[in-house]
């Protein structure tokens, strides 16, 4: 007792009241049989008297004195609710209160004005459940937490307190089977004890009728202990386990939010149900993968421990939710960043922290998504598959935005790889959709203009700048809209074109080393490791981030003649481009037309990261100079205009060619 006393005095002068008055209740329950003490205390209970009085005057509003007093009483009266079970023999006399009124009490001032009784409540509501869990499955309960948690308006202290209550009963559930357990063992030696007993005394032929129809009943008896003990045990795993079945949506979606408090209360509720295997391990990898790009580094390394410790026990699980996990991590970089920001753009990689560094390097970065990929690649099948499903977002038929593609990009820049088969197999992909969406976006913006040809000119004439500016600005707001959102799919053959550039520079890949590569070939041969690897190059498509931003500021309704003409320019400049990529693509046939062959040598890759656009400006800027030349003879030749009103035009149309 000296010993309890003096922990008691510790833990106040360390913690304050708040932990004493949680353990001195479960010391006086297995110290003293004095009931009629606890019986009293809940009687005169000050929330007790309250509700009767704030029933009577519903108008009548708290003092500050009274509403801490009020805090109080509803706080130890959920304590007494956790240590003592009023359904027991115990408290056979006591017929004032049943615990389905003790239940209404809280969820009486779970429902009042103020913000501390409220939460007051919800703590001492918390407690009661922990020895009344069946409420936690009524509808009442059910509806509460749901609509506190889902609701952003809501207090953080209101919805961190509703998680922790999930949190300590699924703990307490832990710690009540493993007090059975211990019981059910004690049990199960004091019967096999009884069993040797008994063969001796069989042995011995010294016990008379009387003492053997004794002894067969202990023995009975000890067996009933020992199968309710066990029946005991698999009915509160089951509770838990639907509870948790129960709540687990909610929980999950609530970790998107931009609050960090509520994060980690979500994190160790997600922590505590995976411990007991409460519920299969599959639905919380998303959101595992979410947290390991977290900013708290508590929630990141928690949920890199979790991640790790399923594809050991499960392998092959993570791959089957991983799309969806690197989606979720998007929303959650989203969020995050727009609760600091509004227009700043969402990035896929982020600077690699100082103890993973050696001193005195450039600052260097790693993606997000880092340590999911570390998890997957030891494996080339489970690796091609992620690369292929991250690569099938910048289809043309994909619902993914821009912004998403880049952070997309950023995670496949920044992956750490580790053999060439890595880089070269998103390489060849790269090739292979370019040439298919590319062509398919040029010819979704050339039927579009078909739709609205009614003058009967030949499809060549779209390609002349002057000609396709003329009948644009003639198009209507929504013709317009449909060119821009095919023009839009156009960014994404670009990001993933500067994206091949930037690892072709990064990892010192050739054309030659290109098109030898064939992905079907032995493993022993694609995954040799990489030799060659410039940290110091950054990967920064400033072109497709400029866009971006020019996008989140302006929300068109009504084109200019600006944006017409830059419309005009975008589609000149991307079909320019694919023309000097199906050039330089290895195993592709070069035309013998001098255009085509002049855009093969200008547009080779270097070894700095930002070449691909200065080329591209230079590859233009020629295209431009002879396109001016063409334009004038076709114009001539149809008599549209005099020869200096289309010298005017095309300059117009031309002259910046920058990107």
């Amino acid at each position: 007792i000296r010993q309890c006393v003096r922990k008691v005095v510790n833990c106040i002068l360390e913690q304050g009241l708040v932990h004493p008055v949680q353990f001195i209740p479960n010391l006086i329950a297995m110290t003293t049989d004095n009931d009629l003490t606890i019986q009293q205390n809940i009687t005169v209970s000050y929330a007790v008297d309250r509700q009767t009085y704030l029933n009577n005057n519903p108008d009548i509003e708290l003092t500050t004195q009274e509403s801490a007093h009020l805090s109080r009483s509803l706080y130890i009266l959920g304590v007494l609710c956790k240590y003592f079970d009023i359904e027991s023999s115990d408290f056979e006399d006591f017929d004032l209160f049943t615990i389905d009124d003790l239940f209404q009490l809280f969820i009486y001032y779970i429902n009042h004005d103020c913000n501390q009784i409220k939460h007051k409540s919800l703590i001492g509501l918390g407690y009661y459940l922990q020895r009344y869990g069946q409420y936690l499955l009524q509808d009442t309960v059910r509806h509460l937490y749901t609509t506190h948690l889902i609701d952003e308006n809501q207090l953080k202290v209101i919805r961190c307190q509703i998680l922790t209550n999930l949190e300590d009963y699924f703990r307490d559930c832990i710690r009540r089977i493993s007090e059975e357990d211990i019981e059910h063992t004690k049990k199960r030696q004091q019967n096999g004890t009884t069993d040797k007993d008994d063969d001796d005394l069989d042995n011995d032929h010294e016990e008379n009728d009387d003492q053997k129809k004794q002894r067969k009943k202990s023995g009975s008896g000890a067996n009933e202990d020992y199968t309710d003990l066990k029946d005991t045990s698999d009915i509160h795993s089951e509770m838990a386990s639907s509870i948790a079945q129960c709540y687990l949506r909610t929980i999950l979606d609530t970790y998107l939010t931009p609050i960090t408090e509520i994060r980690q209360c979500v994190r160790k509720v997600v922590n505590c149900i995976l411990e007991q295997g409460l519920v299969h391990p599959v639905q919380f990898i998303p959101n595992l993968i979410a947290m390991t790009t977290d900013n708290d580094l508590t929630i990141q390394q928690n949920a890199e421990q979790n991640l790790q410790e399923l594809d050991k026990t499960h392998p092959g699980i993570i791959q089957t939710k991983v799309m969806q996990g690197l989606k979720m991590s998007y929303q959650l970089q989203t969020m995050l960043i727009s609760s600091v920001s509004t227009t700043n753009i969402i990035r896929g990689m982020t600077v690699i922290p100082n103890q993973y560094q050696q001193q005195g390097q450039q600052q260097q970065f790693w993606s997000c998504n880092h340590f999911l990929y570390s998890l997957i690649r030891t494996n080339r099948t489970y690796r091609r598959g992620l690369l292929t499903q991250l690569l099938k977002m910048f289809d043309d038929t994909t619902t993914s935005s821009l912004e998403e593609q880049l952070f997309v990009a950023d995670n496949l820049a920044y992956f750490p790889y580790q053999v060439q088969d890595e880089p070269l197999f998103i390489v060849q992909i790269i090739d292979l959709s370019v040439s298919v969406n590319g062509a398919g976006i040029l010819q979704q913006f050339r039927d579009i203009l078909k739709r609205q040809n009614t003058s009967g000119e030949t499809e060549e004439d779209d390609d002349e700048d002057v000609l396709l500016l003329e009948k644009i600005l003639s198009y209507s707001n929504a013709v317009i809209s449909e060119l821009y959102t095919c023009i839009r799919s156009s960014k994404s053959c670009l990001l993933l074109l500067l994206l091949k550039q930037y690892l072709k520079d990064v990892y010192g890949l050739n054309d030659t080393k290109i098109s030898e590569y064939d992905q079907t070939e032995a493993q022993k041969v694609t995954d040799r490791p990489l030799t060659t690897r410039k940290i110091h190059l950054k990967f920064h498509p400033k072109y497709i981030i400029n866009y971006i931003n020019e996008q989140l500021q302006t929300v068109r309704v009504t084109f200019s003649f600006d944006d017409k003409k830059q419309l005009v320019k975008d589609f000149q400049d991307f079909k320019s481009y694919l023309l000097a990529f199906d050039s330089e693509t290895p195993g592709n046939t070069v035309a013998d037309d001098d255009e085509s062959s002049n855009m093969s040598d200008e547009i080779k890759p270097t070894t700095k990261p930002t070449s691909v656009i200065s080329q591209y400006q230079s590859v233009l800027q020629s295209i431009s100079s002879k396109k001016k030349t063409k334009s004038k003879k076709k114009s001539k030749k149809k008599k549209r205009r005099s020869s200096s009103d289309e010298d005017d035009e095309s300059d117009g149309v031309n002259g910046d060619d920058s990107v």
